[in-house]
């Protein structure tokens, strides 16, 4: 039996140090289950970062509860899963793999269904070709997923690092494109491992919020082709109508994947034996987790491993 109250890592004010609260502990409510549900036993599964939805709008009806009109998000409108104990909705339960280690299948959860989802949504042929824009959280995984689903891959980053990193995997991209180089330099590249009538990329997934990038994957991309918006910039971005207008690009926005991309994830993610860059943090260690994170140094995805399994 769970005990009454837990440790958790809270934001209390926006822009503050993380706070550890003794918080009670939570208590499954319709549609959801906890660690002590026989389901929960049986099965080792993750949770996409939802928390419910109403189930009466109109996406919710159509099947497309990820667009739901009053979703509860995990860890942005309700209580997340940096946490000792976590409810979790049912119907957005995904089954592990026996062997894969929780702390792998926590980055897949929500980094890996936003970078898979865009990946699907931009709809390109098998063989064809997709540049994942931003190597960071998100695109490193996206690199080897893309390679696995049998495109064509082109890594786009500003840190040659990162570049460097996606290239020492096993299923490493074809062509690294370091954005700071001339638009020209890049294209010659990328026409280098493709074979089509246009030049370019089929379709380029924007995993980065640098307004900067939106731009240089407009350019790197194919005439009549597909650009993938995952980034979120704070201030918007722009993109020249040059290069979207007379090339007829066509711009898609992406969440994230639902549970049955999700789980398509999952089985890929551990059918290839791809990597996953992780650093963990025991959760007493959350603010300095945090200032490791604004300092831009990190690289991958950060783990809270709670209990002894650190």
């Amino acid at each position: 039996m769970a005990p009454k109250t837990m440790k958790a890592i809270q934001i209390q004010q926006y822009n503050e140090p993380y706070h550890i609260s003794e918080v009670p502990t939570p208590r499954p409510k319709p549609h959801q289950v906890c660690h002590t549900d026989p389901m929960a036993l049986n099965n080792e599964v993750g949770c996409i970062n939802f928390d419910s939805v109403c189930g009466t709008c109109t996406d919710c009806k159509a099947g497309l509860p990820i667009y739901c009109d009053a979703p509860l998000m995990k860890g942005i409108t309700t209580d997340g899963a940096w946490a000792e104990y976590m409810a979790a909705d049912a119907r957005f339960l995904v089954k592990l793999p026996d062997e894969m280690e929780f702390k792998v299948a926590a980055p897949l959860m929500c980094a890996g269904i936003s970078i898979y989802g865009g990946i699907v949504r931009a709809d390109v042929r098998k063989g064809g070709s997709i540049g994942i824009a931003g190597i960071g959280g998100l695109g490193h995984l996206g690199a080897q997923i893309a390679k696995c689903m049998g495109y064509k891959v082109a890594a786009i980053d500003v840190k040659q690092s990162a570049l460097d990193a996606v290239a020492s995997y096993e299923h490493r991209p074809d062509a690294l494109i370091l954005a700071t180089d001339p638009v020209e330099k890049s294209l010659d590249k990328i026409n280098g491992m493709i074979s089509s009538d246009y030049p370019g990329l089929d379709a380029t997934v924007l995993a980065t919020d640098h307004p900067a990038a939106f731009e240089l994957a407009a350019a790197l991309t194919r005439k009549h082709g597909t650009m993938v918006l995952l980034g979120q910039p704070e201030k918007g971005s722009t993109l020249p109508y040059q290069t979207v207008i007379y090339k007829d690009i066509t711009l898609v926005g992406s969440l994230v994947a639902d549970t049955v991309q999700a789980q398509e994830l999952v089985e890929l993610f551990h059918r290839n034996r791809l990597h996953v860059e992780i650093t963990e943090w025991k959760i007493e260690d959350a603010e300095q987790m945090r200032q490791w994170y604004l300092s831009g140094t990190s690289g991958g995805k950060n783990v809270v491993v709670m209990g002894d399994n650190l």
